[in-house]
């Protein structure tokens, strides 16, 4: 599991530096994760914890990522890595009303996998399942998510949604 994990991360760098314009850095601070948005644990007996090493990671990006501020949960069933969710904050060059910009975080993550978006509340979140995984994608303000789920081990859309609920709860994803 952990190499599925650290797998993860390596595709998870690919999209932080998949687009970005590069420019200066702007004098106001950069957008981070909102705390708060992320639960302790969900319905099924799971916890989520941090993975600490994926913050050095997103902060040695470069300057030609999109991402500001970066950080990756384990989510487990006991000790049994289940799946794994990565928030990403944008830079502020980095728009995503605009539909280019959504395009690249999406082709990164979904790549070379067919997808189709679906409606999770007032949420569009973009849904890929290949082999034995199900992986989710969704916007929030200036940030976006990718949760990642072993389907043999939970039920994804279950995960998914009882994930969007809480974020929504919170009302740090609209």
């Amino acid at each position: 599991m952990r190499r599925a994990l650290a797998t993860g991360l390596v595709a998870l760098a690919c999209v932080a530096t998949a687009c970005g314009s590069g420019s200066a850095d702007r004098l106001v601070a950069p957008n981070s994760v909102p705390t708060g948005l992320v639960p302790p644990t969900l319905e099924g007996n799971l916890t989520l914890s941090e993975y600490m090493p994926a913050r050095k990671a997103f902060a040695q990006a470069g300057p030609a990522s999109l991402v500001a501020d970066g950080r990756v949960w384990a989510i487990r069933r006991g000790e049994t890595l289940v799946g794994t969710l990565q928030v990403s904050a944008v830079k502020h060059d980095v728009s995503l009303a605009k539909a280019s910009d959504r395009q690249a975080i999406l082709d990164g993550v979904m790549s070379g996998t067919s997808y189709q978006t679906l409606d999770v509340g007032n949420l569009k979140v973009i849904a890929s399942t290949a082999a034995d995984r199900s992986l989710y994608l969704w916007f929030g303000p200036n940030l976006f998510e990718v949760l990642q789920i072993k389907a043999s081990k939970v039920d994804p859309d279950s995960v998914a949604g009882d994930m969007i609920a809480f974020q929504q709860s919170t009302g740090k994803l609209s």
